[in-house]
Parts: C-alpha cells; sequence; structure tokens
C-alpha cells in the first residue's frame, strides 16, 4: 500500500470517526447546531418575512417596506449557518485534542494533521450541503409566501445561482478556517470565543479605525459573504470571484498554521 493510500485511508477513517464522535443525542450536531445552524436563521428568515408582508398590507401605514431582491434574501444563513459550521468545527478540533481524546488521537493517526483534515472535510462538507438545502428552500418558498415584499426573490435568476453555487463553498472553507483557529488556540472556549469575537463584531468594527473602510476590505469573512452576492458595504478590489478565491486563500493558510502548530506541539509532548 503506497503512502498516499494509507494517507487517504486514515482521513476517511477520521471522516467516520467524527461523524460518529459528533452524532447522537447528546452530540454537537444535535445540542447546538442544528438549532443555531438551521432553526435559527429559517425562524429569523421567516419571522421578519412574515411582519414586512403585514406591515406591507396595512391601509394608511406612515412605514413604507421596499420590496427584497434575491441578493437579499438569504442573509441570514449567510450570517448564522456559515458561522454555526465554523464555530462547530473549531470547537470539535479544540474538544478532541484535549484530555484523554490527545493520546487517543496520537494513538490512531501518526500524521498530526490527518485528524485535522478529517474534521475539515466532515463538518465541511456538511455545513455546505445544509447551507445548500437552506438557500435553496428560502429562495423557494419566500416569493410565493409573501408575494408583495419578497415576490422579486427568484431561485433561478443569476443571483439565485451564484447563491446556490457560492454559499455551500464559502461554508466549506469556513470550516477549515475554524479547524485551523482552533489548532492554534488549543481550547474549545478559547477558540470559539475567538472566532465569535471576529466575526461578529471585529470585522464588522473595523471601519472605525484609521482608514478602516480600506482595512474593512480585507476583512475574511465580510470578503466571502460579499463573494456570494449578498449587497453589503465593502469593495474589495479582486470582484467577487477573487473575493471567494481570497476566502478560500485565508482559511487554507489558517488551516496550514494550525496543522503547523499541531505538529510542534506533538514533537514537545
Amino acid at each position: 500500500m503506497s503512502a498516499a493510500t494509507a494517507a487517504a485511508g486514515q482521513v476517511a477513517r477520521g471522516v467516520r470517526a467524527e461523524a460518529v464522535r459528533s452524532s447522537g443525542l447528546r452530540g454537537v450536531l444535535l445540542r447546538g447546531a442544528l438549532p443555531a445552524g438551521v432553526l435559527l436563521p429559517l425562524l429569523v428568515t421567516y419571522v421578519i418575512a412574515f411582519a414586512f408582508e403585514r406591515i406591507a398590507h396595512f391601509d394608511g401605514s406612515d412605514i413604507t417596506v421596499t420590496e427584497t431582491t434575491t441578493t437579499n434574501s438569504v442573509f441570514w444563513v449567510l450570517q448564522f449557518t456559515v458561522a454555526v459550521g465554523t464555530i462547530t468545527a473549531a470547537f470539535a478540533q479544540a474538544s478532541a485534542l484535549r484530555g484523554p481524546g490527545r493520546d487517543v488521537d496520537r494513538y490512531l493517526y501518526p500524521r498530526s494533521g490527518t485528524s485535522a483534515l478529517s474534521r475539515w472535510i466532515f463538518y465541511g462538507l456538511l455545513s455546505a450541503a445544509v447551507s445548500l438545502v437552506l438557500v435553496t428552500v428560502i429562495m423557494a418558498t419566500l416569493a410565493p409566501a409573501f408575494p408583495t415584499v419578497y415576490g422579486q426573490v427568484d431561485l433561478t435568476s443569476s443571483a439565485g445561482v451564484r447563491f446556490l453555487i457560492t454559499t455551500p463553498i464559502l461554508a466549506f472553507f469556513a470550516c477549515g478556517l475554524g479547524v485551523g483557529v482552533a489548532s492554534v488556540i488549543g481550547h474549545p472556549a478559547g477558540s470559539v470565543a475567538f472566532l465569535l469575537l471576529w466575526i461578529f463584531l471585529v470585522e464588522d468594527s473595523m471601519y472605525l479605525v484609521p482608514d478602516g473602510t480600506r482595512v474593512q476590505a480585507y476583512m475574511p469573512f465580510l470578503n466571502g459573504i460579499w463573494s456570494t452576492g449578498q449587497e453589503i458595504v465593502i469593495t474589495p478590489m479582486w470582484g467577487k470571484d477573487g473575493a471567494l478565491v481570497y476566502f478560500a486563500l485565508v482559511s487554507t493558510a489558517a488551516f496550514l498554521v494550525g496543522t503547523g502548530v499541531l505538529a510542534l506541539r506533538r514533537r514537545r509532548s
């Protein structure tokens, strides 16, 4: 058996092991990722759509509601589902390398990066599949259910097709970034706290620093969201396709740095 075949077999075993470890009634998927990454974006999307539709039908109301376009229809999937996938992957990576799990990982995977790559693949593919389903369901149902406000939302439009293609790619690479960050920090709570602050606070508030709008154009998650076609206020110089490539490169670099840190820790322990 060649070294490449053996390595691929180790990764495949790691993916299966992570599927078993994360599933079940007490697993992180059911208790954390499902409510936060699937139910929450659906709930927020449809509650807001229902409220806006009702307001649009008020007679003599001083409140006007602007019709929503396809490019603003799946914002909460991009905001929550992608972030939850990233944080779940980070939590799984950090928690697996603490306590007895660290010794098991060392015994099962001679290469330090094998388990990290397995978690990226497992959570990345899962997040990509979930985000694809959510984007499809939301864009397919908003216009029929709420025609006054969301009548322009079209799954088959160029914007809709772009969401279908780019959102799963964004979700997949975001999980790689999460695994990389967790490998560097090495603590579940610390990894989750860092990612939450970065995604929901640091990148959005970067415009407050001197020359902040230019700095904000380099923020990875904002680039990723902008690359899908979602309307947000940044202007990267490389265009939407380039922004997706940029996010993928940043995520891959974070993952590689993380695996390098894991290798150093193994040598020292």
